[in-house]
């Protein structure tokens, strides 16, 4: 499969803020070959793994351990393309989440997002699918600041939040998060999320004309059916990707989302080279091996965390993948 790819407009605005610093992002850009011209660009393209690369390394220019959170302060209608114009028109807080999640995909490929409305409470979760990126924790305080963000100033601050969780471990003060947040802030979970009190999601905008968000949702619209031609196993992974750890879709319930039966589905990844097993066991063992190397967790935990009933059986299924236990893979990379 390609490489996973960002648009390049989403990392204008953290290029300014590196510059906001008083330090320059153009060694950090030349470092990713891109260029401002190229910032600027609508439909330009980069990979997402040099995305988050430039992240983490203007992190450690400017000696600022929480610059994802800084960034994501300071997002605002022109930080995240089209994404932050079709949020913050929205007619309310309910449709402004529904929306950017439903198109986070056009933009940025490799990621699993999700807005979750249950009435009384509402969830946004956030992450990269790619497990291979391993120093991501600037992304997901960014991601996860920047929805804060937009959805202060689309209530006018007349918001509160329930809880914020992130997949990392806490860096520095727990403080800075709980003042940032305004709330209860957990680390090492099984995904980034934002969980909003359910009676905040019917507050009008207060930032721009609702007359915009139909015309910027056909836009998106059309934007979306360019990826329709995408191979099934695509299509599949990005279901896969979405969904919890523990609660990957069925097969049935996939082959209903894509629209054809699962005869059809078995087929068609079949002629692919691949199949529904192999992308989930796929998917299950990269995050296995992906919470091993970034987490504390122990291997009992992370057994669950990925819908397996005990530690045995996930050992079994990860040294089967691997060729090594899950404690060998975590002691092997440690001494990298």
């Amino acid at each position: 499969m390609a490489e996973p790819t960002i648009s390049a407009q989403f990392l204008r605005h953290v290029a300014n803020c590196v510059e906001l610093t008083g330090h320059s992002a153009a060694g950090l850009l030349e470092s990713i070959s891109v260029t401002r011209e190229m910032l600027e660009d609508p439909d330009g393209l980069i990979p997402l793994a040099h995305f988050v690369s430039f992240f983490e390394a203007a992190a450690a220019l400017v000696r600022n351990p929480h610059f994802g959170l800084h960034a994501g302060r300071l997002a605002g209608s022109d930080s995240i393309g089209p994404l932050s114009f079709l949020f913050l028109s929205a007619p309310d807080l309910r449709t402004a989440f529904a929306s950017f999640a439903r198109y986070l995909s056009t933009f940025q490929q490799a990621s699993r997002h999700q807005f979750t409305d249950e009435g009384k409470r509402a969830t946004f979760a956030y992450g990269l699918a790619d497990q291979s990126l391993t120093r991501r924790r600037q992304d997901a305080e960014y991601s996860i600041g920047a929805m804060v963000s937009l959805a202060r100033q689309f209530t006018g601050g007349e918001i509160e939040f329930s809880e914020v969780r992130f997949e990392h471990e806490r860096v520095g003060d727990y403080a800075r998060y709980r003042d940032y947040f305004g709330c209860d802030v957990f680390f090492e979970q099984d995904c980034n999320a934002l969980t909003i009190d359910g009676r905040f999601l019917a507050l009008r905008g207060r930032v721009l004309s609702p007359s915009l968000h139909p015309i910027l949702d056909e836009h998106l619209r059309r934007l979306a059916g360019r990826d329709a031609g995408h191979s099934f196993a695509a299509r599949l992974k990005a279901l896969i990707e979405a969904a919890p750890l523990d609660a990957p879709p069925t097969l049935a319930e996939a082959a209903q989302r894509l629209d054809v039966s699962v005869p059809t589905l078995n087929r068609r990844l079949a002629a692919e080279g691949t199949g529904w097993r192999k992308l989930l066991d796929e998917h299950r063992m990269d995050a296995a091996a992906r919470l091993l190397r970034t987490s504390r967790r122990n291997v009992s935990a992370i057994a669950l965390d990925l819908g397996f009933a005990e530690s045995a059986s996930f050992t079994r299924a990860f040294a089967r993948h691997f060729g090594v236990t899950p404690g060998r893979y975590r002691t092997r990379e440690k001494e990298r």
